[in-house]
């Protein structure tokens, strides 16, 4: 910290929030509730984008916390069945209950209108009430870090009751749109319940007077359209950049006037570059008939396209079905007509063969599923290539059987605002901090922006900077108002939500916020990591010597450049070497305890004389050495070491200070005169000597992974970490593109015990390490790496991965 101002390029887009609805996955009525999340999603900018996810309100599959940490949620909500949504879901239940109800307000002879009165209260009453467990959600709140008050789920929602503040209605802007909408597409009543989720899955669900308030015509397709035809052409068809047309044809045009399509007014899905190769990604197809099969196909599909559900009963429906027609072909029967089931798995099958060009390119199907298990899947992959209008053994070829665990969440899409996606600024900072405020960019695709009605978020991603997503970080960043409820740090940058949470004005330029950036360092971004467990950080001694030698090479990847070459690695190998007989240009003093090198030395490490000259000037010049003699007291015969600093014409020893002119009887190298010796920095004779060097090693191949930032605090202390007054050192601690890693170095051979404090770590109320590095130059035993595998995210690092040798 020391005043100077430094330059920081930023990064800022323009994006609607970001949500994951949990709905109850021990109900039985589960496709209604997931068509109740459809329905309030599309009634919202952007909804088409959010995930749903199944929980019994007190955990949370290991595969939906993947995807929830993947796709970063700004809010949680939770959507609850209401007894009105029994009259689709359950109707003789609902009859029952209705006509029971009817009953009693007859006998009691009650006024007004029953069926207004029922209703209403059954709008209101709620059915398999999913409640978020105390315990899961400070999981979401430190798992996910979202906008939150004092509980993680900040939207409780209904078929009657949708998204608040602050979301944005599509009701609300629609009009302002500057694309030509005409007429708004419903798909048509489907009865079969599992044909309704897969179709509103792709179209969303809008009732016809839904955009009535807004000035648009809704009407579902006719009847002249057929549901197979329909489902097949959303199997297909994805968002089309052409204008919509007036008429419901089945045409490009299609999706992007359904509900759905209109939530995605103005915004664009876009990929990193670096992870996506569209000619050769998978089509991902989920089988299965349970919630958790359907969400994992619905939330992945949000987060990466081709990802796609087959419903299990359609594919044994449709092999039954081909087996029947074979055995009647064979007795020479006439055969029947394919039923809408059999036929929609059919359906599917080809449709998903036709996604991966006809395994003509270099595409192909991973079949996966929840509630399959890998032995069943590969039994269903036959039944699945027997469906196709091609021969079978040209399909089988071409699918392969994922297990879940597989299954990637590492190419994720993200949904930001049309031709806002980057807006550059530079900003001075000091000492971490801007000077001015930051220029909030705003929604611009629109004919205006209508207050209070339109809100969106803001990302930030700082050039080189990236903190970890920490529930308490969000203000330490972006300050509006010291709450969690108005910035985060999501894992793709720092959002905040705009305009403003208090709008008093029509005027955005006098609402809309302008923050000033903050950017903790490393040792505060540990601090805050481990602050709700009372735990503080410090450097360590040997984290002093780390940073100090750090700072003497000049960065971390000159200095892992430097060890991991075996020439230069040598020499620091020399600097320690306690052979009192050294031949090699070593001097070794035993008062000093100390080696310390001439020219020869680094010759014979670098192969030449004129390399080694250049080593050591570059050396130098870093103070990394420092260039002397060693020298022998005529009074008390210390030999020791003596840099320039301490000569002149006389040296002072350095035991006795008995001062004296060198001559050729003082000197210890050289015969006649003295040879220069070198010694190494106190501070990297330490680094080195304490074997820090492995655990550079390991920061500088992390390092190498990254894409946009990395930040490092090695060698730290844990102060309080299992008790008062007591501490445990942790020797990599970094922050690679936002993610936490920790990590244990030994020179030596790992031991159990090496694994006991990540154990305990990975137990704690805290988010856990994204990563947790075992690095060892040692061979390692099997039973360390059992015991290691117990420790979530962990993994193991070998001299082979860390030197050249």
């Amino acid at each position: 910290m020391d005043g100077s101002p430094t330059y920081q390029n930023i990064t800022a887009t323009v994006r609607p929030s970001r949500c994951a609805i949990f709905i109850n996955g021990k109900s039985k009525y589960w496709e209604a509730a997931v068509d109740g999340a459809i329905a309030k999603a599309s009634e919202v900018w952007g909804g088409r984008y959010f995930l749903i996810v199944p929980t019994d309100g007190v955990t949370i599959a290991e595969k939906f916390w993947e995807l929830l940490e993947a796709y970063s949620p700004d809010h949680l909500a939770v959507h609850d069945l209401t007894f009105s949504d029994l009259e689709e879901a359950d109707p003789d239940k609902y009859l029952e209950a209705k006509q029971r109800h009817k009953d009693n307000w007859d006998s009691k002879g009650f006024e007004g209108s029953f069926e207004d009165w029922f209703a209403d209260s059954a709008k209101r009453a709620r059915v398999d009430q999913l409640e978020i467990g105390a315990k899961l959600d400070k999981q979401l709140i430190y798992r996910l870090s979202p906008f939150h008050h004092s509980r993680a789920v900040d939207q409780h929602i209904t078929r009657a009751s949708g998204f608040g503040y602050p979301f944005t209605k599509m009701t609300k802007i629609i009009s302002a749109t500057t694309r030509h909408i005409g007429l708004v597409r419903l798909s048509p009543p489907i009865d079969d319940p599992t044909m309704k989720v897969l179709i509103h899955s792709e179209t969303g669900v809008a009732s016809e007077d839904h955009y009535a308030e807004a000035g648009f015509v809704a009407k579902p397709l006719p009847d002249s359209h057929g549901i197979l035809d329909l489902m097949k052409h959303l199997g297909g068809s994805g968002l089309s950049s052409s204008s919509g047309g007036e008429e419901p044809r089945l045409d490009d045009n299609f999706l992007r006037n359904t509900p759905f399509g209109l939530s995605m007014l103005h915004l664009g899905q876009y990929y990193r570059a670096d992870r996506h190769a569209d000619y050769k990604e998978p089509i991902v197809v989920v089988l299965g008939d349970t919630v958790e099969d359907f969400c994992l196909y619905y939330s992945l599909s949000r987060m990466h396209e081709g990802v796609k559900w087959l419903p299990l009963k359609w594919l044994r429906a449709s092999n039954k079905a081909l087996n029947e027609r074979r055995a009647r072909r064979e007795q020479g029967e006439e055969s029947r007509e394919f039923t809408q089931e059999e036929e929609a798995g059919r359906a599917l099958v080809n449709l998903f063969y036709e996604l991966i060009e006809y395994g003509h390119g270099e595409k192909r199907v991973e079949l996966c599923s929840v509630s399959l298990s890998q032995h069943q899947l590969v039994a269903y992959r036959t039944q699945f290539a027997r469906c196709s209008y091609f021969i079978n053994d040209e399909v089988l070829p071409h699918i392969d059987c994922v297990s879940l665990e597989s299954v990637s969440t590492s190419c994720t899409l993200r949904v930001f605002e049309t031709n806002n996606y980057v807006n550059h600024r530079s900003m001075v900072f000091v000492d971490g901090r801007s000077v001015s405020h930051f220029d909030t960019p705003v929604v611009k695709n629109f004919s205006e922006i209508r207050l209070p009605d339109h809100y969106w978020i803001t990302s930030l991603q700082v050039e080189g900077y990236q903190a970890p997503s920490l529930p308490t970080l969000g203000p330490n960043i972006v300050n509006l108002h010291n709450s969690t409820t108005e910035s985060r740090v999501a894992n793709d940058g720092i959002a905040y939500q705009c305009p403003n949470s208090m709008i008093f004005s029509n005027e955005l330029d006098s609402v809309l916020v302008r923050p000033k950036i903050q950017m903790p360092d490393v040792m505060t971004l540990f601090n805050t990591y481990f602050a709700d467990l009372g735990i503080t950080v410090r450097y360590s001694d040997k984290g002093k010597y780390f940073n100090d030698t750090i700072h003497r090479f000049g960065d971390l990847d000159t200095l892992g450049e430097f060890i991991k070459a075996k020439v230069t690695r040598s020499v620091l190998d020399k600097f320690i070497q306690t052979d009192k007989n050294a031949d090699n240009g070593v001097f070794y003093v035993r008062t000093d305890q100390r080696s310390y090198l001439d020219l020869d030395a680094f010759a014979d490490s670098m192969g030449s004389p004129q390399a080694a000259a250049d080593l050591v000037d570059n050396l130098l010049s870093k103070e990394i050495i420092y260039r002397g003699y060693i020298l022998k007291c005529e009074r008390c015969s210390l030999s020791s070491w003596y840099g320039l600093e301490a000569l002149s014409s006389v040296f002072t020893c350095n035991r006795c200070s008995f001062q004296q002119q060198f001559t050729q009887r003082h000197w210890k190298n050289g015969v006649v005169e003295p040879r220069w010796c070198y010694k190494l920095a106190e501070t990297v004779y330490q680094f080195y000597a304490k074997n820090s060097h492995l655990t550079a090693q390991v920061l500088y191949k992390l390092k190498s992974q990254s894409t946009t930032a990395f930040h490092y605090a090695p060698e730290i202390d844990l102060i309080d970490f299992s008790g008062p007054g007591e501490s445990r050192e942790m020797d990599v601690a970094c922050i690679l593109d936002g993610q936490i890693i920790f990590g244990e170095c030994k020179t030596e051979t790992l031991k159990l015990k090496d694994v006991v404090k990540f154990q305990q770590l990975t137990q704690m109320p805290i988010k856990n390490p994204a990563r947790i590095v075992f690095a060892t130059t040692q061979k390692v035993s099997e039973d360390f790496k059992n015991r290691m595998s117990s420790v979530p995210n962990a993994e193991l690092m070998v001299r082979g991965e860390l030197y050249d040798d």
